[in-house]
């Protein structure tokens, strides 16, 4: 009997611990911060924007309203020695030539060719060794591709550890262009990457722009909705000849190559459409930032 009631005791305090923890969160959502969450309106006026101008929204986007700081960043030095060892056959020559401002180095052997800027930038170009034992009717999967890629990369010591695979895209010629991003602090940096484009043969080219995260800075501050964002987007574009959609949205940081020692990154929308277009959206003001297209 006395074993029954405190069984009812402890079941009646795990009730009430639950009733008030989520109280607490709802205070938290709709009392404190009543901006952090749209309305289903908000969604749907986003929805008619983008239809003004042939979009369809084939996505679910978040309600949510979130606060985030700058991001300070600083270039990553990258070592030309260093990446000769690694890209160029050490057993056969190559040439050097040492650039002047504004232009890159260059490593040069045969048809291989190294790039490096002094913002870090660099792009590799090589002619794969074919394997005669391939069939050249071989049609290269996009799993295939991908590990075609982090072999090459990972054996030549280039996949950073802070990278994260972003997106595949079929290029033709039965070739992909692979992207992955950088991570810091669960934040992704839209403004570092690394494109690799792969055939069956192998890849072929890849082009490295790292960067050295320095701590978010400043106060914390609201960032735009999405559906805000979607908006200003729309308001920002010519009505598409034909029907495109928003096939992905996320929440970053982003800035362009930039030849400096610090500087600080903005909070961005990372909206790709379905015409293979990538815009970024200043999460603070909403004002368009950059433009990719592959």
């Amino acid at each position: 009997m006395e074993w029954s009631k405190a069984k009812n005791i402890l079941i009646m305090i795990f009730l009430a611990l639950n009733l008030f923890l989520g109280y607490s969160l709802w205070e938290d959502i709709y009392l404190n911060y009543p901006s952090r969450i749209i309305s289903q309106k908000e969604i749907e006026e986003a929805e008619a924007r983008l239809e003004a101008v042939n979009l369809e929204l084939k996505i679910n986007i978040s309600p949510q309203i979130f606060t985030m700081s700058f991001l300070t960043v600083s270039n990553q030095e990258q070592q030309g020695e260093i990446l000769a060892e690694k890209l160029l056959d050490p057993e056969q020559p190559f040439s050097f030539n040492k650039g002047t401002e504004g232009t890159p180095q260059v490593y040069r052997q045969d048809k291989n060719q190294i790039y490096i800027w002094e913002n870090g930038r660099v792009i590799f170009t090589r002619e794969p060794m074919v394997d005669l034992e391939q069939s050249q009717d071989e049609v290269l999967e996009e799993g295939a591709a991908i590990s075609l890629a982090e072999e090459y990369l990972e054996n030549a010591q280039l996949l950073p550890v802070d990278a994260r695979l972003e997106e595949v895209h079929s290029i033709g010629d039965n070739r992909y262009q692979i992207r992955y991003n950088q991570v810091y602090k669960n934040q992704t940096l839209y403004g570092g990457y690394l494109l690799v484009q792969i055939t069956p043969r192998g890849l072929e080219q890849f082009e490295l722009y790292w960067l050295d995260p320095q701590g978010f800075s400043g106060q914390e501050m609201n960032n735009i909705s999405a559906a805000a964002a979607l908006g200003r987007l729309a308001d920002s574009l010519e009505p598409f000849s034909e029907r495109t959609a928003v096939e992905s949205m996320n929440i970053g940081y982003y800035s362009e190559v930039f030849d400096a020692q610090k500087w600080d990154m903005v909070p961005v929308w990372r909206i790709r459409l379905s015409n293979r277009r990538t815009y970024y959206i200043n999460a603070y003001t909403g004002e368009l930032e950059g433009i990719e297209e592959l």
